[in-house]
């Protein structure tokens, strides 16, 4: 009971150390606003930040009391990290704005040479300090809105409440959810009730003849399409077309259910955070699929997700699939670490917003060239909702004996009829094959180019033009345990042990000997947190720590 007490009184104390160098550093910063206009630029810039920072951690000091030991944990270990990024920016910039001598002020030359080498000081001291900070910031993104999924009214009262300005100063009142309109996406994501506004899903829903008004190109190697549309204005809109085969029919509603569920959650603003594309809403047949004799569809059983492109990006994507296939290898391991996290990330929040994904692979990731700066050099969002279910849906264990989709699957779930119920876990694996795979900058997977057939790429121990039987054999009996030798043994030598090792993890999180993921009953909470903070800790947090 101690421990536990201890465990409690840990997070407050270290919130307000670092609610006080924040103080300290703004005050700071407040005396270098007149310094230049490029200096003026980044104090605003760090306070931006700060303020953000500011109601993120007087929201956490208000819930704590609410978070379950591990993810506590995790909290106090990044918060001990912020708090030791603060006292060494903070100490910094201090001995930067300390009055220049007396002698150099006498003279007038050695004054105007000195002041402008200390200003380049500060400009790479505060350039260090809002590199801290927004990398702390990303770190913590996952865990901070695991937050959300916390089903306690507290939580709501929290985000209602506005922030201690103590903390900040004498600015108008604002809250947590006002601040972090984000917050707000996923709480109401979670919920059912109006605390954030109705529930309705009207609007997100539109006929799918309206995609014939749309210039559709196909992606290569991958089942998304970009279409283009020209508006009466002039204006063009450029979106991304996620198909949904509704089968079997009988669960045609279902699906429509689920898929205009994940529309409503997915009517966010910010794709570059969530690494998953804001969705313009779900096109649908006007007739509904109804059964016929031999069970065959009388009427079209499609639906379409409409994601719009994300900002800051430009040109036609590509799939993961065609970049491993078609690039070369990059000179530096900086764009593989850039791929594996943002993945990473983007499984994470497919999670968070309540849904299992089932068809993670490189056809389902799309890569974008970003246009602006701060972003990574291309950006990564998961698509290919095809096979989504709520986490809390029933599954209907059906599969298929395609090479492209086995090899991302466990075992447990391969072939037309899976032994086992799809769970989280079941994503955190196909997530470690994909990892793998960027490991290597190898497609283990090629396509012939007339029939389009999947075929296995050499590093696949099976023959290049091998039966579908003699393929799924080795991936339902051996599969598992090459892919594991790979990570373990040549892996290393490509991108290091540490990331060799968060392969592993990922591909063994259903062996029942895992002490990260293997004991499902670990997992059995009410809101769903445990795995998703089991995963933030060893597989998210481990890889935002991986850099060259």
């Amino acid at each position: 009971m101690a421990e536990l007490v201890g465990l409690a009184l840990a997070l407050p104390p270290t919130i307000d150390l670092c609610l006080k160098y924040g103080r300290q550093l703004r005050a700071l910063c407040a005396n270098l606003r007149q310094a230049d206009a490029q200096i003026s630029e980044r104090v605003i810039r760090l306070d931006n930040n700060w303020m953000l920072f500011t109601h993120k951690l007087d929201f956490l000091k208000r819930i704590q009391h609410l978070i379950e030991d591990d993810h506590r944990e995790i909290w106090g270990q990044t918060l001990r990290i912020l708090l030791s990024k603060l006292e060494i920016v903070t100490g910094i910039i201090n001995r930067l704005v300390r009055p220049l001598p007396v002698f150099l002020e006498i003279n007038h030359s050695l004054e105007v040479n000195a002041r402008r080498g200390k200003y380049i000081l500060i400009k790479k001291s505060l350039d260090k300090a809002i590199e801290e900070l927004e990398t702390w910031q990303q770190t913590t993104d996952q865990s901070w809105f695991l937050l959300m999924r916390i089903a306690d009214s507290q939580v709501d009262l929290a985000l209602q409440t506005p922030t201690n300005l103590d903390a900040i100063d004498d600015k108008p009142h604002s809250n947590t959810a006002t601040a972090i309109p984000s917050t707000v996406t996923i709480r109401a994501s979670r919920m059912q009730d109006s605390t954030y506004g109705s529930s309705s899903e009207a609007g997100l829903t539109f006929d799918a003849a309206e995609l014939s008004k749309m210039f559709i190109q196909q992606i290569a190697f991958s089942q998304i399409s970009i279409a283009q549309r020209l508006y009466g204005n002039g204006q063009v809109g450029v979106y991304i077309l996620n198909q949904i085969t509704c089968e079997p029919v009988a669960k045609y509603q279902l699906i429509k259910k689920d898929a205009r569920d994940l529309a409503r959650k997915l009517q966010h603003n910010d794709p570059h955070t969530f690494g998953l594309l804001a969705c313009k809403g779900v096109a649908v047949p006007l007739s509904t699929p109804t059964k016929g004799r031999h069970d065959r569809t009388t009427a079209p059983s499609m639906l379409t997700m409409v994601f719009r492109q994300p900002v800051h990006t430009t040109g036609i994507p590509n799939s993961l699939r065609y970049v491993l296939s078609h690039t070369a290898p990059p000179q530096t391991l900086s764009l593989r670490f850039d791929y594996a996290k943002q993945l990473a990330r983007s499984v994470s929040y497919v999670h968070t917003f309540g849904f299992v994904h089932k068809n993670i692979r490189p056809e389902s990731i799309l890569v974008f060239t970003s246009t602006k700066s701060g972003l990574p050099s291309q950006s990564l969002f998961l698509v290919g909702f095809e096979n989504f279910r709520r986490e809390d849906g029933s599954t209907q264990r059906l599969g298929d004996d395609t090479l492209e989709r086995n090899l991302y699957r466990h075992s447990s779930r391969q072939g037309a009829s899976p032994n086992e119920d799809y769970i989280m876990q079941h994503d955190i694996y196909s997530l470690g094959v994909c990892l793998l795979e960027i490991g290597f900058w190898k497609s283990f997977i090629r396509y012939h180019p007339q029939s389009g057939q999947a075929l296995p790429t050499e590093i696949l121990p099976v023959s290049p033009h091998p039966d579908i039987k003699q393929v799924n054999h080795f991936l339902h009996t051996r599969g598992k345990e090459f892919l594991l030798h790979l990570a373990r043994n040549e892996l290393p030598q490509y991108m290091g042990t540490r990331y060799a090792e968060i392969v592993e993890t990922c591909l063994t999180c259903l062996d029942p000997d895992n002490q990260d993921f293997g004991d499902e009953r670990e997992f059995q909470d009410e809101d769903g947190i445990r795995v998703g903070v089991r995963y933030i800790e060893k597989v998210v947090l481990r890889l935002n720590q991986l850099c060259v």
